[in-house]
Parts: C-alpha cells; structure tokens; sequence
C-alpha cells in the first residue's frame, strides 16, 4: 500500500479506544495550551486581529462557530482562520521536533470550528486531534530537514494535512475520501519562512486550518482529487522537498507522534529558546553586572541564525526571532514572557546598548536544541555556559501539566476573570466526559 492510501487508512479506521493513555493526555494538554495563547494573541494582536475581522466581517457566512474571545459565531471556514491566525500571534504555541512546527495551530482551529458546529462529543473530538497530529508529524517526517531548509513554513504546509486529516477522522469519511482530502489538502500546500516576522506567519496557520476544512467538506461531498499526492510524481513529496521518505508514513501510531508534541516555556521563537535557558542560567549562577560585560558571543547551530538572526529588530514581534534580544532580555529581566515582546522594550536605549555587544556565531555540530554563550568581561574574565533543551523532551505529562496550567491562566487572564480560565482548564480535564465540544469554546467567547 502506498503512502497516501495508508495514511488514509490509519485516519479512517483511528478510534478512541485505539489511543493511549499518554495520547490522550497530551490531546488535553495541546487544547489547554491553545486556548491560552489564541486568547493571548486576540489581547496582544488587536490591532492586527480586529481589522481582519472588520475586511471578512461582509463576507461571513453562517454562524456555525465561536470566534475565541469575540461573543459571536461566524461560518466554519472563517471561524478557523481567524481563531487560527490569532493562535499563532504570539508564537508561543507547542511545537514538534520532527514536523519542524508548531502542530496545534492548524490543527485546533478546524477541529474545534468543525466540531462545535456538528456538535462532536470529547472522545470524537479527541480521536481526532491524534489523527491530524499523527498526520501533519507523518509527512513532516518524511519530507523534513530538507523541506524546512529549501524556505517552507512547515506549520502551513503540512498544518493543512493535518487539519484535513481531522476533520475527516471527525465527520466519518470513508478511506477514499480521506484519500480524496489529502489530494485537496496537499494542492493547498502554500507558506514561505520570508513571511516571518510578519503578521503572514501567523495567516499561515489560520488558513491552513481553513484550508483543511474545505479539502474535507470538498471531498464529503465527492469533489475529485490526486490520490497518490505524497508520493506521486509531481507530488507533495517531490515537489516540497528533495527527498521523501515513505518509510516514515510505517508503523502510524507507534508512538503516537502527539506524544512527542513540546509546549514553549517562553514567548518566542523556539530557535531562541536554548540561548534563553542558557542566559537565564548564567544570571541566575553568576549575576554579572551589566555595566561590567564587554562581549556576549551567542554560538547556535545555523538553522537557529537563519530563523532567529536578527541583529536589530524594530518591533515585538521581530523580537521574537532576535537571538540578540532574547540573550539580552534573559539576562536583563530573568524572563522571557508575552509582556516582554514590545516595541518599547526592544527600543529601549540600554537594552540597545547590550544588544550592540552581543555576537552571534554558528557551529555546524550544534543543534538547534543547543546553545553556548560566552560573556567577556571587562577585567578579562569570562563566563561560560552551555544548555542543551533535549531534556524537554523527557518531561512527562503531569510536569507539562503545572507549567501549562500557570501559562494559561496566566494569558487567559489577560481578558477573563480568574475563575473562567479555572473552568476551562477543568473543562479540559474532564474532556472525554464531554458531550459537546461547543461547551469548552463557549467558556472564551
């Protein structure tokens, strides 16, 4: 069986029974740690989010499902990329190692947009998750360091598999029309890395969430589409990437790639995020007075420059992918949260002057896991520190779920009282017990 039929398969047949213990858990986890930062991005992004409401407001359809935070209803297609597109405004969203991206934001929106609208109960809103997790991770893994390296935004491009793959699993399709939404799915495929820094990174996941929704509603109702589009010809595969590994696409659900899934610890990029770890070491180990350093040199692998190498960034946003801004904020503030992220700050006249003394140099055997900063001091002393984020990966459940616990009440906050972020967060909790998604959605709107 090829790789597109035996996907397709696996998305069909994938119930809830079939899950594990640890699947189901990190599903929980993806939707608390979504939540919080889709309502994290409406609060920051409103000069941004709001005017993309105000364009598509004359062309809203239907009202089918919730816009987070907002107290209203839009069709499913719009509902997915908005609430989309803001999920993804702070970048602070959970992120997967082999997908190269961040798998819940193409993912949550179409499955929670479609699921409040049919009214799909926890277990099949569950199941489903796992099934786009499984496949946006699947094909990312087939296609990836290549595809990721040759400028592709993995979140959009493999976010509209996965988004596609959920609501199939959702809606019931057959195995030929999961086929069918893969083919609409992958000729969707769009999203380039020069978008980064932009508000287009963000739009990425919005529309791949949408567009995954259409590729399935197309294909329920019989709409024609490749079936081999991974590993045809002048398939995905092919096209995207210089190399495509069917191997990849074996032994679906051996571990369930959601397993695996990383949530963030800071508001940034995650190429960013060693150097943070690392910094915050150094201040918290040694406390170098800031009026005594000379030099900071940041050595990365240089995957981690050419995402997060901007020496000088303007804004917030850009901020987010400065590897000089997040060295210096580390070390200023001892944090690295959403409300460090500003125009102000990253202008601030010190934090210039520190920034100007920061270097970033790349060592081709480091990964974008790993991170070594070395600080010169003016009486020629140095210090030097070394982190490696691979222990992120080892964090079982139960610790990712007080971390994540913090941050979402923390950014839900932001908008709601107090005792509504705890209520979703034991909506959450007791989510397979559920008997309609919309009731989780309408705690944010």
């Amino acid at each position: 069986m090829k790789a597109t039929s035996k996907l397709a398969k696996f998305i069909h047949d994938l119930s809830y029974e079939d899950l594990s213990d640890d699947a189901i858990a990190k599903a929980k986890l993806c939707l608390m740690d979504w939540l919080g930062v889709t309502v994290g991005g409406y609060a920051g992004g409103l000069g941004d989010i709001d005017p993309m409401i105000g364009a598509l407001q004359p062309l809203f359809g239907q009202p089918q499902a919730t816009l987070i935070t907002k107290k209203r209803k839009v069709d499913v297609l719009n509902a997915a990329l908005i609430n989309g597109t803001a999920s993804h405004y702070l970048d602070y969203d959970d992120i997967q190692s082999g997908m190269s991206g961040h798998p819940s934001v193409p993912v949550m929106p179409a499955a929670l947009a479609m699921g409040e609208y049919r009214k799909v109960d926890g277990k099949r809103f569950i199941t489903s998750l796992v099934a786009g997790f499984e496949a946006e991770c699947r094909i990312g893994e087939a296609v990836n360091p290549e595809h990721y390296g040759r400028g592709w935004h993995a979140t959009a491009t493999l976010g509209c598999f996965g988004a596609g793959a959920a609501v199939a699993n959702m809606t019931g399709l057959s195995t030929e029309k999961v086929i069918s939404t893969l083919g609409i799915a992958g000729t969707q495929a769009f999203g380039v890395r020069q978008s980064f820094g932009t508000m287009c990174k963000p739009f990425h996941a919005g529309k791949a969430a949408s567009n995954g929704i259409l590729a399935a509603i197309l294909a329920e109702g019989g709409f024609t589409a490749p079936q081999e589009i991974l590993e045809g010809i002048d398939g995905f595969g092919k096209i995207y990437s210089t190399k495509f590994d069917e191997t990849k696409i074996d032994k679906l659900g051996q571990p369930f790639k959601i397993e695996q899934v990383i949530y963030k610890r800071y508001a940034s990029c995650y190429f960013t995020h060693a150097t943070v770890r690392c910094m915050l070491g150094i201040r918290e180990k040694h406390r170098p007075a800031l009026s005594e350093i000379d030099k900071i040199t940041v050595k990365v692998s240089p995957l981690a420059i050419d995402v997060a190498g901007n020496p000088v960034p303007q804004t917030g946003l850009e901020g987010k992918f400065s590897l000089s801004y997040c060295a210096v904020l580390a070390l200023d503030k001892g944090q690295a949260l959403e409300s460090d992220f500003t125009e102000e700050l990253v202008n601030d006249p010190e934090t210039r002057s520190l920034m100007a003394r920061v270097v970033t140099v790349t060592d081709d055997s480091f990964t974008a896991l790993q991170s070594e900063i070395c600080i010169e001091l003016k009486d020629g002393s140095e210090i030097r520190e070394k982190t490696d984020l691979i222990s992120e990966r080892a964090v079982s459940v139960t610790g990712w779920e007080s971390i994540l616990e913090a941050k979402t009440v923390n950014l839900i906050r932001g908008i709601f009282p107090l005792e509504v972020a705890r209520d979703a967060i034991k909506a959450i909790r007791g989510l397979e017990e559920i008997d309609d998604i919309g009731k989780v959605v309408n705690l944010l709107s």
